[in-house]
């Protein structure tokens, strides 16, 4: 029955310190499939325009490939499978869409994404882990107002930031590596577009930026 005993606890502290998250400072890197979906919304109809001006709410949505880079701390919460960690990060991207509503054309260029994040997470299997994160994140991108008729052309660049949170899985690969997958969502990113100027209106119309990123990438522990 001690034999059992001594094997059971033998088994229990092995088996916690295999589930034991490493305190420190890491690196990251990922690719991702980026989702961007962009709102333009045109309230009124302006008389006087040189073609006939419409209303109304345009949505366009493309996905794009982009990749990034994040330095973290990550800390355990006692002796348990729970731990913490902050992260800054930044992304390259490349996500283009174009949105008409009535005679206004409006492109948005997404540049970069970058901002800083809280995780937490539990280690639910030996070198398995599960987390949500949390955080701010701002995106970089140009704008573009054009009319389907004719010119004037404007162009504006912006930096606009929302929370953004999601949930990711990780696998422990050795001491150092460990690869992972996670689910990032950015909460709508409103903003006011370029004021239009055919007609000699100064319409400004109300515009929403939607972020989300299925991303892959590893993690090296230093």
């Amino acid at each position: 029955m001690n034999i059992h005993k001594g094997l059971a606890l033998t088994v229990a502290l092995g088996l916690s310190a295999a589930t034991a998250q490493a305190d420190g400072f890491y690196i990251s890197g990922n690719i991702s499939a980026t989702t961007s979906g962009h709102t333009l919304e045109r309230n009124d109809s302006t008389p006087g325009l040189p073609v006939p001006d419409t209303a109304g709410v345009g949505f366009s949505e493309t996905t794009d490939f982009s990749g990034g880079l994040a330095l973290g701390y990550e800390r355990n919460i006692g002796n348990g499978p729970f731990f913490l960690g902050a992260e800054a990060f930044y992304n390259f991207e490349d996500a283009s869409s174009r949105n008409i509503v009535g005679v206004l054309a409006t492109d948005v260029s997404l540049n970069a994404s970058y901002g800083a994040r809280i995780l937490a997470g539990v280690e639910v299997a030996p070198k398995l882990s599960l987390y949500g994160h949390v955080g701010y994140t701002t995106l970089d991108f140009d704008l573009r107002n054009s009319y389907t008729f004719a010119p004037p052309v404007r162009t504006d660049s912006r930096r606009e930031g929302a929370v953004s949170f999601g949930a990711g899985a990780r696998y422990a690969v050795n001491d150092q590596f460990s690869v992972f997958t996670e689910f990032t969502q950015v909460a709508d990113v409103s903003f006011d577009g370029i004021p239009e100027v055919a007609g000699g209106t100064g319409r400004v119309n109300p515009n929403r930026i939607s972020l989300n990123k299925v991303s892959f990438g590893v993690k090296y522990d230093f």
